[in-house]
């Protein structure tokens, strides 16, 4: 039976490719082994680079108000910044309200990543994740932000905060 199989599978393939196959005796003699006489090698590298934000408490203290525990409640007006922020500058994040993810980079700056459609900003309470892009930086409308409540957001623009 064996050989018949043999038989038909050596009819449907080419003469190179015969060419290229060693049959070997083995103990028994209705079961022959076939070996390729080339040795092929094949190696496949699969790489992802998960970089986390971890959620933090960031707001700004001064010297009186740290004295007396109360946070110092400091409004930011927004001014444009560019489309993307490398990966590696960032330090944490913490949600803003409704859209918005606040991000602090390792600098000490404050910036403000409005989120996109369907998305809010509760579901990042324990902080982001995002996949290394191949050019290390986080762009809008490419990346999507992940929580670990499963939401994949789009960033629709960034906006600097500085204190007034």
């Amino acid at each position: 039976m064996s050989i018949i199989v043999l038989g038909i599978a050596l009819t449907a393939v080419s003469r190179d490719a015969l060419a290229q196959i060693e049959v070997v005796p083995s103990d028994n003699a209705f079961a022959p082994i076939l070996r390729l006489k080339d040795r092929f090698y094949q190696v496949r590298v699969d790489q992802r680079v998960i970089v986390r934000l971890p959620s933090q408490s960031f707001a700004p203290m001064s010297a009186p108000a740290a004295k007396a525990k109360k946070p110092l409640v400091v409004k930011y007006k927004e001014q444009k910044i560019g489309k993307c922020l490398w990966i590696d500058k960032l330090a944490g994040s913490r949600p803003g309200t409704k859209d918005t993810l606040e991000l602090l980079t390792r600098d000490g700056v404050l910036i403000r990543a409005y989120l996109g459609d369907g998305c809010l900003a509760r579901e990042f309470y324990a902080g982001a994740y995002m996949e290394r892009p191949y050019d290390g930086k986080l762009c809008v409308d490419r990346d999507m932000l992940h929580a670990r409540t499963g939401a994949k957001c789009e960033v629709d623009k960034f906006r600097l905060l500085v204190p007034r």
